[in-house]
């Protein structure tokens, strides 16, 4: 008879996801009737070199820490191409919020060949943004001396800390997806019932330059009842946050 593995997950408590709690009224209270905007989150990139201490500013101070830890709450996908491969403070051709469509913000292409755009166009200023990242004109080996790709894609990742009200936003480059989208198909709950923890290590890119990799891990998860209520107060919101930003500029 064929045996069955259980994977053992460890059960944590948020009472400040408890039906009763004063979470949503907190966060209804100072919204004002407006929607959630990524620009009233805080943002927490990788640091550069390789380092493995993540350092991020919440309200004037710096706080550091080697582990980020909270309640996975949101995912969202990003999708940006550049006019140029340095971007500096440039605006974006072409952005995607789910990887699939590509929207036009800008007409000043730069070293974008408006020929081989114009290929991947399905509408009025929306493109293709899967057949342009896979495809030879702006995906793998389109990049900088013929490597990585020129449709840059990335994650990011709305955690709530145990003690805190808003979520963290947490972006993730081209060198963690490796780690952190396999890691999201294996979850064994809801995403929105998750606590994961991000660390980073040191990696080299084939350049040999070193960068900061993130490595996730499964906490543990909440229970049902308030994995409800951390939908409707916190993943729906999100859900509905990432599906209607089209801005890149702060991304990776």
């Amino acid at each position: 008879m064929a045996s069955t593995t259980e994977i053992s997950v460890t059960n944590i408590d948020y009472p400040a996801l408890s039906p009763d709690s004063r979470q949503m009224k907190i966060i209804e209270a100072n919204l004002g009737g407006e929607a959630m905007q990524e620009s009233d989150l805080i943002r927490v990139k990788s640091p550069l070199g390789g380092a493995t201490t993540w350092n991020y500013e919440v309200d004037g101070n710096t706080k550091s820490t080697d582990e980020l830890t909270g309640v996975l709450v949101g995912v969202g996908k990003k999708g940006v191409l550049w006019p140029e491969e340095d971007p500096s403070d440039a605006k974006p051709v072409i952005v995607s919020s789910d990887l699939l469509v590509g929207h036009r913000v800008s007409d000043d292409l730069g070293s974008v060949d408006p020929e081989a755009l114009e290929k991947y166009r399905i509408a009025d200023r929306k493109y293709d943004w899967r057949a342009m990242a896979d495809g030879p004109d702006f995906g793998f080996g389109s990049g900088r001396g013929g490597s990585g790709k020129r449709c840059k894609e990335s994650r990011v990742l709305a955690l709530l800390g145990e003690s805190e009200v808003w979520p963290i936003l947490v972006s993730v480059g081209a060198g963690s997806l490796r780690n952190i989208i396999p890691f999201l198909k294996r979850l064994p709950c809801f995403q929105h019932e998750a606590v994961i923890g991000l660390r980073l290590e040191k990696a080299k890119g084939r350049g040999g330059q070193p960068y900061s990799q993130i490595v996730p891990r499964l906490v543990g998860q909440i229970s049902e009842e308030q994995g409800e209520v951390c939908r409707r107060t916190y993943a729906e919101p999100i859900k509905a946050m990432f599906e209607g930003s089209f801005s890149a500029r702060n991304e990776e």
